[in-house]
């Protein structure tokens, strides 16, 4: 004769609709709790319903009667007081609702409390030094107070660009109507926030990470933004990671996602770097526009364009291969010796540094230096001084005292000798791959030149053509049939 389905038995339901039905004994996971739904009786009547998990003893799940689902822990508790005066009895403890906490974080604490109890101490003391760990939020906030906003690692520019990142991405603030609609669809998955920091999975960064990744605000998605915001995320939880009662140093699975992250799409996988051909091209068309203007000087006529600066940042852009925004522009006469130029700290290093010119700029510096001493007698401005001043001083009035934005001057020069239209820094990108070739793929003479931190940064140019393959197998094989 069989015997009834008795609640606690050793024998799991094998079906999903089983489980659903079932109040015993089940493993429980994320995707079957999802399923869960509070039961009532023929009149209606809300009746408990309350699952036991089979992975950790005393692990239920109550699905209440509002349909929530909360998580809790019941134990024997030798040291409760009953009512007829004796001690031992059961002890309840809520530990969260869920989708808040996941089935795994759940297991975790209460293999913590399980340790506790071992040792002696309280399971609700357990319980509230959990509740101090502080939400993702909290933790972001502390990390710009103590590292962020005080540390010199981080360029104006650079903070700038994470404040932007996380106040669309981490904070959900977007400006745009079209992605603030995209957005509030994907709460669910995009509000890590709120969460604690110890509680976040693995599970939860993968989907937080491809939602960003198909933003269909954008013709091709946003898979750098998607790599950039969890770059930013990494770096925080490392430095979160020292603070031991944060608990964090197993439950965060960010710190491992490299083979997750999208394909790093380089700006040369975008746009083809110039040629010597073209470069040419937009070196002959600079030195064009460079003297379309005659300036009277007593005696003396100088020929200077309105633009002459940004002309000038041009060509030294190309010729140098350094960023021409944090590097060239904003150069101070004091700063260049013409045959070094010696900067306070650059983008990937903190400690002042050096580069060599080479005879072309030095041509530019000194044009520049005549262009900056007839300013500064025809307008009296410190800006133009031939000592004091900047090299690439600004033609107006404006918040910076150099030339800041050229894109105009540029996409004239392309217009005018009928060349694709690509962004200005692909001049630093041009000159690592023409470099690459002149120096015979020397890695690292071109990122010593160039300021590039890694071998793997520059790797990026080494464009391997059939030509080169080629050559590379007549090598080998020569030197392995002649020994030379």
């Amino acid at each position: 004769m069989q015997t009834k389905s008795k609640i606690g038995h050793n024998k799991p339901p094998k079906t999903i609709e089983e489980q659903i039905n079932d109040q015993g004994r089940i493993n429980l996971s994320n995707s079957l709790i999802k399923k869960f739904k509070r039961r009532v009786d023929d009149k209606g009547k809300y009746i408990e319903t309350v699952f036991n998990d089979t992975e950790r003893v005393g692990l239920k799940l109550k699905v209440n009667k509002g349909g929530s689902k909360t998580f809790f822990y019941q134990w024997y508790n030798k040291n409760k007081k009953c009512e007829d005066g004796t001690f031992g009895g059961i002890s309840k403890q809520s530990i969260g609702q869920y989708p808040e906490w996941k089935i795994e974080a759940a297991r975790s604490l209460v293999d913590k409390i399980k340790q506790g109890i071992k040792l002696g101490t309280d399971p609700r003391s357990t319980f509230e030094a959990n509740k101090a760990i502080p939400t993702f939020e909290a933790v972001v906030a502390q990390w710009k107070d103590d590292v962020m906003n005080v540390s010199n690692a981080f360029r104006d520019g650079s903070k700038e660009d994470i404040k932007a990142r996380f106040e669309v991405w981490f904070y959900l603030k977007p400006k745009a109507r079209k992605l603030q609609n995209y957005i509030l669809s994907h709460r669910s998955a995009l509000n890590i926030k709120a969460k604690q920091v110890h509680l976040i999975t693995h599970d939860e960064m993968v989907k937080y990470h491809k939602v960003i990744t198909d933003n269909p605000t954008r013709p091709n998605g946003s898979p750098y933004q998607a790599n950039r915001i969890m770059d930013d995320l990494k770096l925080i939880v490392k430095w979160a990671m020292k603070k031991k009662e944060w608990k964090i140093a197993n439950n965060f699975a960010l710190l491992d996602w490299e083979d997750e992250r999208n394909v790093e799409l380089h700006r040369t996988d975008n746009h083809k770097p110039y040629t010597p051909p073209e470069l040419r091209l937009v070196r002959k068309e600079v030195m064009k526009q460079a003297i379309m203007r005659v300036i009277k000087k007593g005696k003396v006529k100088k020929r200077y364009a309105r633009n002459f600066p940004a002309l000038m940042c041009i060509l030294a852009a190309m010729f140098l291969g350094r960023r021409y925004r944090n590097e060239i522009l904003n150069l101070k006469w004091s700063q260049i010796d013409m045959n070094d130029v010696h900067l306070p700290r650059t983008k990937n290093s903190k400690k002042p540094t050096t580069y060599k010119t080479n005879i072309y700029v030095k041509w530019v510096f000194k044009n520049l230096k005549e262009y900056g001493k007839h300013k500064y007698s025809l307008e009296k401005k410190q800006r133009y001084h031939a000592q004091k001043g900047y090299a690439f001083p600004s033609i107006r009035d404006s918040k910076l005292p150099y030339v800041y934005d050229i894109d105009k001057t540029w996409k004239g020069i392309l217009s005018n000798v009928g060349l694709r239209k690509l962004p200005l820094y692909m001049l630093r990108h041009s000159w690592a791959t023409n470099g690459l070739k002149a120096r015979k793929n020397n890695l690292n003479d071109i990122k010593n030149a160039g300021g590039w931190k890694t071998l793997r940064m520059v790797e990026v140019y080494s464009v391997q053509d059939e030509e080169r393959n080629r050559d590379t197998s007549e090598d080998v094989a020569r030197f392995i049939a002649t020994g030379r």
